[in-house]
């Protein structure tokens, strides 16, 4: 018996010292990619800007979300200037700590005028067209290693600066055939406008997640807290009714 009131003490002991206090307030960063997260939008300030802070808030910790350019908002995360990404993939910031459940899921799509004739059929079949993207993001493996190996090519189009708007004036300057986005990202912005696009071709669904920087004393602990928060039937009905209203 006195050996297990040892052990005991020291299981406790062990835990109190492995174990780190998630502070009362975190700031993660984002890009502009309504509407999972809109910025200056406060009355719908995202899907998962919503949901982050609705989740985050039965924990009692506030969330604030701040806006810079995708590739500023990684160097960011990295440098511990925040405490980490609100939605990210590994191969876009790998040197982060990322939850093993996902947060939502995203559906990269090539978007071409309407009147396009081009359709993906694989990458061989972006060879005779001009490609916009935006550096740094992650579009899927495939299409990842296309674009680095190609990046230098003519008909590339990376930006470093802007985003989605900058892309789709591109398009209708004809500067480039198509474009790589989240399909409900490009229908979100052009719906209450005259724009018509199509997807000439769509990937595969892809899960994205919550990343934080390693070097945060409660880094593992706040992954472990957010990855079961996140498959609680309570906090998946809750995203589920959140992304009705941005139908």
């Amino acid at each position: 018996m006195k050996s297990f009131f040892i052990f005991a003490f020291w299981l406790a002991l062990s835990t109190q010292v492995n174990s780190h206090e998630i502070p009362s307030a975190i700031t993660l960063a984002s890009t502009q990619w309504c509407p999972y997260a809109c910025e200056h939008q406060p009355d719908q300030p995202g899907i998962i800007h919503e949901y982050l802070t609705q989740v985050l808030q039965d924990k009692g910790i506030d969330l604030k979300v701040e806006f810079n350019p995708w590739h500023e908002s990684v160097d960011r995360a990295n440098s511990g200037q925040v405490h980490g990404l609100l939605t990210a993939i590994p191969e876009e910031a790998p040197s982060l700590l990322f939850t093993q459940t996902p947060t939502a899921d995203y559906q990269v799509c090539f978007i071409a005028k309407s009147d396009s004739k081009w359709l993906y059929k694989g990458n061989d079949t972006l060879a005779s067209i001009n490609l916009g993207s935006i550096e740094g993001y992650g579009y899927g493996s495939e299409i990842d290693e296309f674009i680095n190996e190609h990046a230098n090519a003519p008909n590339m189009k990376i930006l470093k600066e802007g985003g989605i708007a900058q892309l789709n004036e591109m398009l209708f300057n004809n500067e480039i055939d198509t474009y790589l986005d989240d399909s409900l990202v490009v229908l979100w912005l052009l719906k209450d406008s005259n724009i018509k696009v199509k997807l000439a071709g769509c990937l595969k669904r892809n899960p994205f997640y919550i990343a934080i920087n390693p070097d945060l004393p409660w880094a593992k602990d706040f992954i472990k807290m957010m990855d079961e928060s996140l498959k609680e039937n309570i906090n998946l009905h809750r995203l589920s009714t959140i992304k009705q209203t941005y139908r």
